[in-house]
């Protein structure tokens, strides 16, 4: 995988297909929803218009209303997880599709698909920033459910994320700092090293992260654990733990699976002070700073001192138990 593949790296956000079904004596509705594409990076300078086209499929077993709204989210400071909030406030954003409207329901038909087309036109005065959105879509059948006598309506739902980058100009001004290294002072020599690294945006783009993880031994000064940083996208404002691999990203084959590999280091025995160093960059043209911090944890025999106490308090207990018959 080429950088200029990583540079341009989409948002790796995944929103679960919600289809609640609800089992009756004859009809069991089955609300097979899906939409391309599930996530969109978009760019645009104010006063200027683009439009951004979704496909819509339908191939579950009854008719269905469709309602759809456009909802603010924000992610959840760890995965990248979406977390949607309130409906969105922006008024410059609009369904371009003469027959079908925001907030107002429309029909789909078993076996039946429909191109959705956002038309985006901010004005001159439009706040510029990065603005997470997902276009959520509401399942309910057109009929209702016999269950037990009574009656009940399954729903189901299905968002695709629109992240608009309001700007003046399309250059990535994403940054990315180290915020945290999730790492305790003190182990135990007989435990292992583990760790998490969180990183934050502090620019006005989404950004790639880039860079590298080493855990050093201080006393000897040699490497024990090289891991790369993954490529995940970081939102403007927004946190992420990052994710590590074994291999250069560059050297990846699109076509293979990723295995990710955890932030840990067990050996049979740990002892003195050891390092870990973070280089986190972001991966993008214009910004080539490198944010680095070291971290130190400390092990020590914890286990063994702390046998070794018990041993000496029995030792005490039981010589004056002796002591107190004779």
């Amino acid at each position: 995988m080429k950088r200029s593949v990583l540079i341009n790296l989409l948002v790796t956000f995944f929103v679960t297909i919600s289809a609640a079904t609800t089992q009756a004596q004859t009809i069991t509705p089955d609300l097979d929803l899906t939409i391309f594409p599930p996530t969109a990076y978009l760019s645009i300078k104010p006063g200027t218009s683009l439009t951004h086209r979704m496909i819509l499929k339908y191939e579950g077993a009854v008719r269905v209303k469709i309602l759809s709204e456009l909802v603010d989210f924000t992610t959840d400071g760890l995965t990248g997880t979406p977390v949607l909030q309130k409906p969105s406030q922006i008024e410059y954003i609009k369904l371009q599709n003469t027959d079908k409207q925001l907030g107002t329901p429309f029909i789909l038909d078993p076996g039946s698909q429909v191109e959705l087309v956002l038309a985006i036109s901010p004005p001159l005065h439009a706040k510029q920033g990065e603005q997470p959105l997902s276009l959520v879509l509401t399942a309910v059948p057109d009929t209702t459910v016999v269950f037990d006598g009574g009656s009940a309506q399954a729903s189901g739902a299905i968002a695709s994320n629109v992240i608009l980058s309001v700007q003046n100009d399309f250059d990535n001004r994403g940054e990315l700092q180290i915020k945290e290294i999730q790492l305790p002072k003190f182990v135990d020599s007989f435990s292992s090293i583990k760790f998490e690294v969180l990183a934050k945006n502090i620019g006005r783009n989404g950004a790639a992260a880039n860079g590298q993880i080493r855990l050093d031994h201080s006393w000897s000064g040699k490497e024990l654990k090289h891991w790369y940083i993954y490529p995940d996208v970081v939102l403007a404002s927004s946190t992420r733990q990052l994710r590590a691999l074994t291999q250069d990203p560059d050297e990846l084959d699109p076509a293979a699976e990723i295995i990710f590999e955890k932030l840990n280091y067990k050996p049979p025995f740990l002892i003195g002070p050891y390092e870990i160093t973070v280089d986190l960059s972001s991966a993008n043209q214009n910004n080539d700073s490198l944010h680095q911090r070291t971290q130190r944890i400390i092990a020590f025999p914890f286990s063994i001192i702390g046998l070794l106490l018990l041993g000496v308090v029995l030792y005490i207990i039981i010589t004056k138990k002796n002591t107190a018959l004779k």
